[in-house]
């Protein structure tokens, strides 16, 4: 069956898009796919025969392209009319394409990649996309940041994903040199928010020093906090 008629008996949702697709439903390739202000490109997905006689269709997907600007990566989902799994999620994606989509206390660029690493996530269909469970890693390797006129190294910052309170939590982990403690929250229905600080210490960047009075006025241990 071809992929472009199966294409066509599903409405996507407002913020999704495909284009160029070819193939079959067995194997289907997409130029390209549109979420919201990201877009991936040369993507591929598989459907699994066997998995049809589970009642849980599964689909192991790739994207992404070395000489194409965009996210890189892989994953497999299982669909079932409660759940959705993600299993052996890999994705590469450019940090300041991140860091343009959020809402910044000053202008700046973003350096290096950022690695996100999922054993497995269960999203409960039936109740509102609540996060069941979650396991997996945050990565932003060679962090730096361009802001103020000036080249800021950040060295190495992660962050364990995980459940909390039926959202998928986002838990920075606090031996960083900017003093950062934050954890992010994404609800069922994609509401983000987000709280945290930024502590200074000794290994705090200088460069960034002149930044701080942009995230308002240090609370009595010296602490400035962040919100989404």
């Amino acid at each position: 069956m071809p992929a472009t008629f199966v294409l066509g008996q599903v409405k996507l949702p407002k913020n999704i898009g495909v284009s160029s697709v070819s193939g079959t439903v067995w194997n289907m390739d997409i130029e390209q796919a549109y979420f919201a202000e990201t877009t991936l490109n040369k993507v591929n997905a598989r459907l699994s025969f066997w998995s049809l006689f589970t009642m849980t269709p599964s689909v192991k997907v790739t994207f992404g392209d070395p000489l194409i600007a965009g996210p890189e990566g892989k994953l497999t989902a299982a669909v079932s009319q409660q759940s959705l799994s993600l299993t052996d999620v890999e994705v590469f994606v450019k940090a300041n394409t991140i860091a343009q989509q959020i809402s910044l206390p000053l202008p700046l660029t973003a350096k290096g990649d950022v690695e996100v690493v999922l054993t497995e996530m269960v999203i409960d269909l039936a109740n509102n996309n609540a996060c069941l469970e979650a396991q997996g890693n945050i990565d932003w390797q060679r962090a730096g940041v361009i802001a103020l006129e000036q080249n800021i190294k950040l060295n190495k910052l992660s962050a364990a994903i995980g459940c909390e309170n039926k959202a998928i939590a986002v838990i920075v982990n606090p031996k960083n040199d900017l003093g950062l403690t934050f954890s992010a929250y994404i609800q069922g229905q994609g509401a983000i928010s987000g709280q945290g600080y930024v502590l200074p210490g000794v290994k705090f960047p200088n460069e960034l020093k002149q930044a701080l009075p942009f995230l308002g006025r240090a609370d009595s241990e010296g602490r400035y906090r962040i919100n989404l």
